[in-house]
């Protein structure tokens, strides 16, 4: 097993290295085409014939949708101007100033350009067969719903920076745009649904049960982490914070359902928590923005993820902190299990995934058959890395494993294999929590998939366009 997963990691390597040579290429390509799209733009600009293209709603909107259905169609890269019906190009020309347009919706920095890029890009035709094919038995007539949404720009929100003040700009900012702060819903009442292994589970009722090891929120315990986000799900312009020598970067840009994991994992004063696949860093400020921890090991084994981890740390964190309460390290994280068990109060394990919504606009060939091969063998990997947290976790403590991917296979499929091996190998007791009383409080944020058994899954929504986030919390009883 020990040698099985470090060729897994090898593997993954190889395919990161493969993808690195042709993301060179095709910005090469996409650079000449952009030269040209928009030497065609100011051509048409001038002679007073170019539409603006229309991605939002008015802030009058009566249904709240950021995109419309409609809106979702799948284009030539030739299209992209022309693919816009006459009729909404009349209503679109007409909007008020208050309309959210694409070339209003980024700053100009390179990082933006490259969003406004992205949500330019066109589908695969060979990625959508396939999860036409594999999501629509998943998720039946819901597929229709979900697929759309992965087709269209992403939803990002605002956490802000707690080792930072608050500055003018980024007050404004959030006046502006009349964001919602979401701290006070952080209050997690965790229920236990104890795993039967004998072949059935089943659900602790907390109101007939008193068993000690139901989860509870520490209620003299405060949330300290502040994410801001619209609260009708609406796509907002956020500059992205530039990097001024001797501050620390005001607030930090994600999706809100990047977030649930965290909130789930529900870190408390001066524990100590591992970070087992941290790059880009954004799971990790927020558990450091969280509560004071203890100690934090921030862990990526890819050197260039790793270096981009550091970044990120060094742009939020103060120096004094990173110094003494944090550890950037490069394990393969199989090896925490040997190296670290029984170390840890808290694991978050957010560990490589299919990604959907970046394997959908791989338009390469070679590629595809290597995600397509890579996405048999990562529930192997995803099982190794989180029986490697479960050892690494103190008695009593808790891991929390998440995906950014729809498939079942890395998602619910890992922890029962994870779980049954884990009990003929050591004869343990590994709890599985159930966060419905989390889920709960986002209902209004957030559409989450129903038919998950030991995790919680955010499905993306045309009016909720958050996610896929998939995250399942187990606590482990004893010493494996």
């Amino acid at each position: 097993m020990f040698q099985r997963t470090d060729l897994l990691y090898c593997r993954m390597t190889g395919y990161k290295m493969a993808r690195c040579a042709l993301q060179t290429k095709l910005y090469l390509v996409n650079c000449a085409a952009s030269c040209r799209f928009v030497l065609s733009t100011v051509d048409n600009l001038t002679t007073g014939s170019a539409p603006k293209l229309h991605c939002g709603t008015t802030k009058d909107s009566s249904d709240g949708k950021s995109l419309k259905l409609a809106d979702v169609q799948l284009r030539s890269s030739d299209s992209v101007t022309t693919g816009v019906s006459s009729e909404k190009l009349k209503h679109t020309c007409n909007m008020d100033s208050e309309t959210v347009l694409v070339e209003d919706m980024y700053s100009p920095d390179s990082t933006e350009e490259r969003r406004v890029f992205k949500h330019t890009r066109v589908p695969s035709r060979v990625v959508l067969d396939h999860f036409d094919r594999h999501y629509g038995r998943q998720f039946g007539s819901a597929w229709s719903d979900i697929k759309p949404a992965l087709m269209a720009p992403k939803l990002c929100g605002i956490l802000l920076n707690n080792f930072a003040d608050v500055s003018s700009d980024t007050a404004k900012i959030l006046k502006e745009h009349e964001l919602q702060n979401m701290s006070d819903l952080y209050k997690i009442g965790g229920k236990t649904m104890v795993l039967n292994l004998n072949g059935q589970d089943e659900t602790e009722k907390g109101t007939e049960l008193q068993d000690e090891r139901l989860l509870k929120y520490d209620k003299g315990t405060e949330a300290k982490l502040e994410f801001y986000l619209h609260p009708d799900n609406r796509h907002c312009r956020f500059p992205n914070p530039r990097h001024v020598p001797g501050q620390l970067k005001p607030y930090y840009l994600q999706g809100a359902a990047s977030l649930l994991p965290v909130l789930a994992l529900d870190v408390q004063q001066g524990e100590r928590v591992l970070d087992m696949c941290a790059a880009p860093g954004g799971k990790s400020l927020a558990l450091l923005c969280t509560a004071e921890l203890g100690h934090l090991t921030s862990n990526e084994p890819d050197p260039q993820r790793k270096h981009r981890l550091v970044q990120t740390l060094q742009s939020y964190i103060p120096q004094e902190r990173l110094s003494t309460r944090v550890e950037v390290t490069t394990l393969s994280g199989v090896h925490f299990q040997h190296l670290t068990q029984n170390t840890y109060d808290k694991v978050l394990v957010d560990a490589p995934c299919s990604n959907d919504r970046n394997w959908l606009y791989n338009q390469d060939s070679t590629m595809l058959r290597l995600r397509m091969d890579d996405r048999r063998h990562l529930p192997q990997l995803r099982a190794a890395l989180l029986r490697s947290a479960l050892h690494a976790v103190k008695p009593g403590g808790s891991v929390v494993y998440a995906t950014c991917t729809l498939s079942k296979e890395e998602n619910d499929h890992v922890v029962e294999s994870v779980l049954g091996e884990v009990y003929k190998s050591s004869r343990s007791k590994i709890d599985i929590i159930n966060l419905t009383d989390l889920t709960k409080k986002f209902l209004g944020i957030f559409r989450f998939d129903s038919s998950t058994r030991y995790g919680q899954l955010v499905l993306p929504q045309l009016d909720a366009n958050w996610g896929p986030m998939y995250f399942a919390k187990l606590k482990k009883l004893v010493h494996f």
